[in-house]
């Protein structure tokens, strides 16, 4: 794994959190990736992995529901 490759989920386009969340540390959202959608991962913004894409995370409707509700925007 490349290290220019890894970056946290709140610098991360794949990261979809509630409409009115704050992007931080400790807010929890979905993890959009497609090949990771089927596992509804549910992760803060202080998590990271290798699949990371820099870019603004999106917003839905239930992304912080426990398990998820939300459907991927992107």
């Amino acid at each position: 794994m490349s290290e220019k490759q890894w970056g946290l989920c709140k610098n991360c386009k794949w990261w979809q959190i509630e409409p009115g969340a704050a992007i931080e540390d400790d807010t929890t959202g979905l993890c959009i990736d497609e090949d990771l959608q089927p596992y509804k991962l549910l992760v803060s913004g202080a998590s990271g992995c290798n699949r990371f894409s820099a870019g603004t995370p999106a917003r839905a409707e239930g992304s912080a529901s426990k398990p998820p509700t939300a459907k991927a925007v992107r």
